[in-house]
């Protein structure tokens, strides 16, 4: 094997093993919501979480929305479109 080969080899080897660490389950935090299997972060508000949460019942068919709350709740309404979009298609 020529020294241009052993390089190469070396650097793909070596770049599939670096790659291979970032992939996987994501970390879960101690304060981080998770919901239907998605993680919306950490230190969310109750607003948020019910966004979300409706969000979600949305994507899936069942079109859930407190619209006062959405329009008037900037969190809620976060968490609405977030939930909505994550959740599409589970």
């Amino acid at each position: 094997m020529t020294i241009k080969k052993v390089i190469t080899t070396t650097l793909f080897v070596g770049s599939v093993f670096l790659l291979s660490a970032c992939v996987g389950q994501p970390t879960v935090h101690k304060n981080d919501f998770v919901y239907n299997g998605y993680n919306f972060g950490a230190n969310r508000d109750t607003n948020y979480k019910q966004g979300v949460q409706d969000g979600c019942k949305t994507s899936d068919g069942d079109y859930t929305k407190n619209h006062n709350q959405f329009n008037h709740n900037q969190s809620y309404h976060v968490g609405w479109e977030h939930g909505r979009i994550k959740c599409k298609g589970k």
